[in-house]
């Protein structure tokens, strides 16, 4: 058996999902001086994923994808509060088919509400949008206070929920448990004491927040601009959204320090696999915006994962290559000694990590948008406070191989970017034929990435008893071939 695996007696799980939160803004990502100490043991004492790419910068689609290991164009499911029926093959309905007992505690944007108490055993269900009530919230880029008996702190609540779930249930099933947070999500608001932890001067101000180039951008950036009224918003106004969003993930953190506590002082840890991703990540200031788009950023794509296996013998602290969300599911059930869903197209790293091999993916892909034109013009006088329609939906994909990485629009000015030496992506060479050959081969290449995405090895699952002679399928890696 092979050591990462569960043994005979089942591994709970625990899934910890904050919502819109960056990588780069976790001390083991990187930053400098967040103090993400939690998150930061959690990766010490786990397998970190440097390079793991959402497959929609948007909630509900984003989620879809993990929970059913399927891209964004295969479920189509393309709205912010998206769902799919239960009955698609699932991550939970796989465990709860194995006799776990399943718990979610935060926002959904999963499953059909209608149905939920179909897959959860235990379910509190709380979305608050934006903030979309509190009279604070004024702008996308709104910092405030969030007060501390306010509905919307919701952090703490939905951690007690968590350990109140798993230390009810530990002895009697194995568990799988869900905390969806709806923190560093906008508003940037948190209760004290997170916040007042970062001061708003010491931000420095993105890289990216002015050095744009308009002409080369696409439109759908300078319209998010006018309607979410950036003009508006003082350096300051920047920097304390910055400060507020640290504070949020400082509420996070904490919170996954409880849990990791209590798995620890209980012994669960020794028979948990905890899982910690985010569905995508937040603009903050990147290219003059905040919140976010459907854009491929790394400020939006790119999404911190690390996954601690107890007492397994990894090779690996940390995964470098290039991995996608729907590989995550596929992981975790290998993990689990339970099986994969031919229906699901992501990759188990199981064997890779095992190996001590992290080469990774030669490409990743993302996928955003709506089957709707994208605006070329501001609509007079309209003022939102998140990018919702009518604007900015307008459908389009990313690649990324090596440093490389390619946005194609339906009907926007495209992207190029060479993230090793311009990591803010701020040098846009879609135009620049010294690259030509650079973006005709990404373009090809993601082409080919999109019209394979229902394309699966097939090969165990084909009916040759209902077409003995006149059909035969042989999957390669990105083909199928039929031969008569």
């Amino acid at each position: 058996m092979n050591t990462i695996r569960a043994n005979d007696n089942k591994m709970n799980l625990l899934i910890i999902m904050p919502d819109q939160m960056r990588a780069d803004y976790l001390g083991c990502y990187g930053h400098p001086t967040i103090g993400t100490k939690n998150i930061d043991r959690l990766a010490t004492e786990g397998l970190k994923f440097d390079n793991c790419y959402c497959a929609a910068p948007l909630c509900g689609p984003s989620r879809i994808s993990f929970v059913t290991s399927t891209y964004f164009s295969e479920h189509d499911h393309r709205n912010y509060g998206s769902t799919v029926e239960p009955d698609i093959p699932n991550i939970v309905t796989s465990l709860k088919n194995e006799g776990y007992i399943t718990g979610m505690f935060g926002k959904n944007h999963c499953f059909t509400y209608e149905r939920l108490e179909e897959i959860w055993d235990e379910v509190d269900e709380i979305c608050v949008g934006n903030y979309d009530e509190h009279p604070e919230f004024k702008h996308s880029f709104t910092a405030f206070s969030m007060e501390e008996d306010h509905v919307y702190n919701l952090t703490g609540k939905l951690t007690d929920q968590t350990i109140d779930f798993m230390s009810r249930h530990s002895k009697e099933k194995p568990f799988l448990a869900w905390v969806n947070y709806q923190d560093p999500h906008p508003a940037f608001t948190c209760p004290p004491p997170y916040n007042t932890m970062f001061d708003p001067r010491d931000m420095p101000m993105p890289k990216s927040y002015e050095d744009y180039k308009t002409s080369k951008s696409p439109i759908r950036n300078h319209i998010w601009r006018i309607h979410s009224e950036m003009e508006l918003a003082t350096e300051y106004d920047i920097k304390k959204a910055i400060a507020m969003y640290m504070g949020q993930i400082r509420y996070v953190d904490d919170s996954v320090g409880r849990m990791m506590d209590y798995l620890e002082e209980t012994g669960l840890s020794e028979n948990t696999i905890v899982v910690f991703l985010a569905d995508h990540g937040e603009l903050l200031g990147d290219h003059g915006m905040t919140h976010k788009n459907p854009t491929f950023y790394d400020a939006l794509t790119k999404i911190p994962l690390i996954i601690k296996y107890p007492n397994a013998d990894w090779k690996l602290k940390s995964f470098n290559g290039l991995m996608e969300e729907v590989d995550i599911v596929p992981s975790i059930l290998d993990m689990l000694n339970i099986d994969i869903p031919p229906t699901m197209v992501g990759k188990s790293w199981v064997k890779d990590i095992e190996e001590g091999n992290d080469k990774g993916k030669d490409t990743v892909i993302c996928e955003a948008g709506y089957g709707a034109p994208t605006y070329r013009k501001p609509v007079e006088g309209l003022k939102l406070k998140a990018p919702v329609a009518p604007t900015c939906y307008g459908p389009g994909a990313m690649i990324r191989r090596g440093d490389w990485k390619l946005t194609i629009y339906y009907d926007d000015q495209c992207e190029l970017y060479y993230i090793k030496e311009d990591p803010h992506e701020m040098n846009n060479l879609y135009d620049d034929n010294s690259v030509k050959d650079i973006r005709n081969e990404l373009t090809l290449l993601l082409t080919k990435r999109l019209l394979g995405v229902k394309v699966r090895d097939v090969g165990l699952q084909w009916p040759y008893d209902k077409y003995p002679h006149d059909v035969r399928c042989e999957p390669l890696e990105h083909t199928i071939v039929y031969t008569h």
